[in-house]
């Protein structure tokens, strides 16, 4: 893990393409990052990204519940 020290105001770049920028320390420890990169880019605080990861293993063990006769696509009508 690399660790760096910023202060406020005071940028890190990665891969050329993001920055993030130190926006502010509070007394109580919190900082406040800004990230500015490309919109293809997915910026995820970790806990939400476990619950994302949770919920859609979930879903993926639901949807292998389901008969195969109602999972497939039913037939096309005739005519």
């Amino acid at each position: 893990m690399l660790v760096l020290t910023r202060r406020i105001n005071e940028r890190i770049v990665i891969n050329g393409e993001l920055v993030i920028t130190v926006l502010d320390v509070g007394r109580n420890g919190q900082v406040r990052l800004g990230f500015d990169g490309p919109r293809h880019f997915q910026i995820y605080r970790h806990e939400l990204l476990l619950e994302i990861q949770a919920e859609n293993r979930q879903a993926l063990s639901s949807a292998a519940d389901v008969p195969s006769d109602l999972a497939a696509s039913p037939p096309a009508p005739e005519g």
